[in-house]
């Protein structure tokens, strides 16, 4: 009904970037801009062409240690700092294909996180026209630490906090809704700059052409050892008397935790295999 209106007022096939006088003429309503109250957003056909989640549209609160049953002694876990490292192959990917932000490098959220990220994106957010969700799990993995000034030894210590392992590449939130590029970014920005590792912010188009320049690389490539892992499986120059194991199972030093190889005494080897891996002839 909408978009019938708009076709007809407009005389095009799809209304993009109406402006606002032409809209108060036509006596239409479209959800609007914030930051930019004179500039209307994409319509491509009926507002219920875009899909929301079932439950609710904020980012709700996380427990801030898991729930156990009463009579379940919570467990003790090693640093385990093998979650952290290493890209993300699974949730790396926007469910909603709008906005997000995504970790570009591995390492753990606390619960204090996450009541920044919700604190910051509910204020911004505007339920009628919004949503954002969580990807990520609420603190799990439980971290062990003793009181300052206390002796050594007696055991494991108790539980002082719960975290949750991010890789490189995951998807932490979610945002989408009817709002432009740059009301998104504005929003999302500033959280992936307060987050304990690097992060950034990503939109669908941004991952889709950073998978065609991928394609095309490797399509176009003349480099026989560009291929990741290629060098590593085949041991050139024996590089596999210094390079982690975890390299053969990754198949890209890219992913290597950057800082295991500044404190390794070979990290100049590192980089000169990383330098005879990645060097693109096109």
């Amino acid at each position: 009904m909408l978009g019938n209106c708009l076709r007809t007022f407009l005389g095009r096939e799809h209304a993009i970037w109406a402006n606002s006088r032409n809209l108060r003429n036509a006596h239409t309503h479209l959800p609007y801009s914030e930051y930019h109250p004179d500039i209307y957003l994409q319509v491509t056909g009926e507002l219920s062409d875009l899909e929301f989640p079932p439950d609710r549209r904020r980012l709700h609160p996380v427990n801030k240690q898991p729930q156990l049953p009463g009579s379940t002694k919570p467990p003790k876990y090693t640093r385990r700092k093998i979650d952290c490292r290493g890209p993300e192959t699974v949730f790396n990917k926007l469910i909603y294909s709008q906005y997000g932000i995504q970790a570009t490098e591995g390492g753990e959220l606390e619960f204090g996180h996450f009541e920044m990220m919700r604190v910051a994106i509910n204020k911004h957010l505007d339920e009628k026209r919004m949503f954002a969700l969580w990807c990520v799990d609420a603190p799990w993995k439980p971290v062990t630490r003793r009181a300052q000034g206390k002796r050594k030894g007696g055991g494991k210590a108790n539980i002082h906090h719960y975290t949750t392992p991010v890789k490189a590449e995951r998807i932490i939130v979610e945002l989408g809704g009817y709002l432009n590029w740059r009301e998104a970014y504005r929003i999302l920005s500033r959280v992936a700059d307060k987050l304990p590792f690097r992060a950034r912010f990503i939109s669908q188009d941004l991952l889709n052409t950073e998978s065609q320049i991928e394609a095309y690389i490797k399509e176009k490539n003349v480099n026989p050892f560009y291929q990741p892992g290629y060098a590593l499986a085949h041991n050139y120059a024996g590089c596999r008397s210094f390079i982690s194991p975890y390299y053969l199972d990754w198949g890209t030093p890219g992913n290597h935790d950057s800082r295991r190889a500044a404190y390794d005494s070979r990290s100049e080897k590192n980089v000169r295999l990383q330098i005879f891996t990645h060097r693109k002839l096109i």
